[in-house]
């Protein structure tokens, strides 16, 4: 009905917003609820989160970004339908503070639990995984997540979306520290305009936030999307997991044929390069086929591994002059003499190359 009637889609945009808002009332009382009594690892009661992350999405979908082509009623549905996800966001608030204090307090809890276990509650920063398991409690909050970040990425548009992540982990830890009364809160609270924002909330709940993906690392590919413009609060782990599903993405969709080279051991370097250096990266998503000159034998992913263990070997090895080892041995940095090798950056160019390549092999076995 909405997009048979344009002039009237602000109308479903109002009620769907007052239902939010009425939604979020009851939601801020049992939040508080749950808190002064410490229960949220324990809960199992029913949240109206999924209520409003449905209610929400459904707006997100049924509102459209102002086109600045567009003349006359549409223009100014637009418009209108940008001032009451404004208004929304306003009356929300309250939800995201509460949500806010939810999850310091399921923090608070997580750390005693890695305490108890013998786990650094630091090691999240650098990319180790927790081995408990978030509790049912917890995972109710996670709705409610999902509904802030569909609201932050419908209202906050690229330019304040930089000026946001700006934002650094040190004034957000002060702002929370420091009551109102603080001249330092006053100004912090200014400068972010006293809003619950991604950025500060992101910055804030990082550990939570990439626990959730961690445990279901889709999140990162839907709802929590927003996280991939600001990398630095993913921990390298997901990270990592999101690169491989993107390799494995793009695997699926490749629909050529194998990539077919025939290589002499004792040239394995000079050979791949002459073969694959003029490839296109299309070319090389495809399952690449090796043979041996002068063995037999069918490639059915051994030989490639095989012939990558050969290739690096060759690669990092002195006589190449394409790397040296530095520190304890076990570090590579790029040889000043390579300039004494032919076409040394279109070697440094193609060794990148079959880095990305063997980050393929990992993410598909």
């Amino acid at each position: 009905m909405a997009a048979v009637d344009v002039a009237h889609r602000k109308f479903f945009t109002k009620e769907l917003s007052e239902l939010a808002s009425s939604l979020s009332s009851s939601t801020v009382r049992e939040l508080a609820t749950l808190s002064s009594k410490q229960k949220m690892s324990r809960s199992t009661g029913s949240m109206a989160g999924a209520s409003i992350l449905r209610v929400l999405q459904v707006l997100s979908s049924l509102t459209s970004p102002i086109d600045e082509s567009n003349v006359g009623t549409e223009r100014e549905t637009e418009q209108e339908e940008q001032n009451i996800m404004q208004r929304l966001n306003v009356a929300l608030e309250p939800l995201w503070h509460e949500l806010s204090q939810c999850i310091s307090m399921t923090e608070l809890q997580l750390d005693h639990t890695a305490a108890a276990s013998n786990i650094n509650p630091g090691d999240h920063v650098l990319g180790i995984s927790p081995t408990s398991s978030l509790s049912p409690g917890t995972q109710r909050l996670l709705p409610l997540i999902e509904a802030f970040f569909v609201l932050c990425e419908k209202i906050q548009t690229p330019s304040m979306l930089q000026q946001d992540t700006n934002v650094t982990a040190g004034e957000v830890k002060e702002s929370s520290a420091h009551g109102s009364s603080s001249k330092t809160s006053v100004d912090s609270q200014k400068k972010t305009d006293g809003s619950v924002t991604f950025s500060k909330f992101a910055e804030k709940h990082r550990r939570l936030l990439n626990s959730f993906i961690r445990q279901n690392p889709s999140l990162l590919e839907k709802s929590l999307s927003m996280m991939l413009k600001a990398p630095r609060l993913i921990d390298f782990d997901n990270k990592k997991a999101y690169f491989r599903s993107r390799i494995r993405h793009q695997h699926d969709q490749h629909i050529s044929g194998p990539l077919r080279i025939s290589v002499r051991r004792a040239y394995v370097l000079e050979d791949s390069y002459n073969q694959l250096r003029m490839r296109s990266p299309q070319d090389l998503k495809g399952r690449l086929n090796v043979q041996f000159q002068g063995e037999e034998g069918i490639d059915a992913g051994g030989l490639t591994r095989e012939w990558y263990q050969l290739l690096s070997r060759v690669i990092f090895d002195k006589g190449a002059l394409l790397f040296t080892t530095v520190g304890n041995d076990a570090t590579f940095q790029p040889n000043p003499n390579s300039v004494y090798q032919t076409e040394h950056l279109s070697y440094f160019k193609f060794v990148g190359r079959m880095v990305i390549f063997q980050n393929l092999l990992n993410a598909l076995t």
